[in-house]
């Protein structure tokens, strides 16, 4: 009840004094700049934050009455916020969640509020570089990404569209139609192809045989495994293991 009571003081205490959180247009506007990799204009946006500023006004919520927490803690959201428009616009969630912990270790460091601001600005200019060097590729839909994300963590399990689809709560049609749209593949050519990539791991790093690998990745036999790897490969799990790899 406290803090129900504490939510209906603050918000009509904002009301009375017209203190507004950003406007939610201009901050999915801010942040499809910077997943488009507009680094001119996040350059120029970011420069007219006074360094010296707090995170306490100018739209901005009131998050702890430490002005450094404050600001630690705006930063921390704006990281999150950068890099989950980022990985829906095709940036790698490996290489997106990496650059987001990098700058929040960083970020914990930092005793003043003008250093803050200074590692914001450079963090949301860095996310909208790298986005700017992304070899120009098609932006996936949001549904798409989480489809492809969901196959990277499961497909050594059993699954397929419809358990892929359920997993997400999207309708198993709608998935498929989509994922197609999106990247000229059905889901379930992308599982394949997904199992033999890791397939070709295996066979050139591991002493696996080829049908434990097919059962490993969940083939509907050893047969069936060698079919899809010669037609995704070009040759069979034997050749390939045969042929020398650079070691990792």
């Amino acid at each position: 009840m406290a803090l129900k009571q504490e939510f209906t003081n603050e918000l009509f205490n904002r009301l009375e004094n017209s203190e507004v959180h950003k406007q939610y247009k201009k901050e999915v506007y801010f942040y499809d700049l910077v997943a488009s990799g507009n680094v001119e204009e996040i350059t120029r946006l970011t420069s007219l934050h006074d360094p010296s500023a707090e995170y306490d006004n100018s739209g901005y919520g009131h998050l702890s009455d430490d002005p450094i927490q404050n600001s630690k803690y705006h930063v921390a959201i704006s990281a999150a916020l950068a890099t989950r428009y980022c990985i829906t616009a095709g940036l790698d969630p490996e290489v997106a969640y990496t650059m987001s912990d990098v700058y929040i270790r960083n970020l914990d460091k930092m005793t003043r509020v003008r250093d803050i601001v200074n590692l914001h600005a450079k963090m949301l200019i860095d996310y909208a570089q790298t986005m700017q060097n992304l070899p120009k590729v098609k932006v996936y839909s949001l549904q798409t990404v989480e489809a492809m994300n969901y196959v990277g963590s499961h497909y050594t399990e059993e699954i397929n569209v419809e358990s892929v689809a359920d997993a997400l709560n999207i309708n198993r049609s709608y998935l498929s139609k989509l994922f197609k749209k999106n990247t000229g593949l059905s889901l379930g050519e992308y599982i394949r192809k997904e199992r033999i990539k890791a397939a070709t791991n295996m066979l050139a790093f591991s002493e696996y045989s080829s049908s434990e690998i097919a059962e490993y990745l969940h083939f509907s036999s050893q047969s069936h495994f060698i079919q899809c790897f010669k037609k995704e490969m070009g040759c069979t799990p034997a050749q390939y293991r045969n042929t020398p790899h650079p070691s990792i």
